[in-house]
C-alpha cells in the first residue's frame, strides 16, 4: 500500500481494522458537515459558503482514499492469509 498506513512498515491486522474504523468515523463525521455545508450554500449562494463545502467535499475524498486503500491492503493481507493457509493443508486434504 501506499503513503499513509505503510509509514509504519506494520502488516499487523489489528492496526489495519483500527485504521478502518477510524477512517470510517471520520468519513461520517465529514458526510454530515459536508450535508450542512452544502444546505448553506444551497441557501446562501456565497463565495464563504461554497468553498466551504467545496473544502469539506476535498477532506471527504482524501478520506475515501485512505479508507478505500486501508481496504485494500486488509483484502491482500487476508488473500496471503488464505493462500498460506492452503498450503499448509497441502493439495491432497483440501
Amino acid at each position: 500500500m501506499t503513503g499513509w498506513f505503510r509509514s509504519g512498515g506494520s502488516d499487523n491486522v489489528d492496526d489495519l481494522e483500527k485504521a478502518i474504523n477510524e477512517l470510517g468515523d471520520e468519513q461520517r463525521k465529514l458526510v454530515t458537515r459536508f450535508d450542512r455545508a452544502m444546505n448553506d450554500f444551497a441557501t446562501e449562494r456565497s463565495l464563504e459558503t461554497c468553498l466551504d463545502a467545496l473544502n469539506i467535499s476535498i477532506q471527504l475524498a482524501n478520506t475515501r482514499g485512505k479508507l478505500s486503500e486501508s481496504w485494500e491492503h486488509y483484502a491482500r493481507l487476508m488473500e496471503g492469509e488464505v493462500t498460506r493457509l492452503s498450503r499448509q493443508a497441502g493439495p491432497d486434504k483440501k
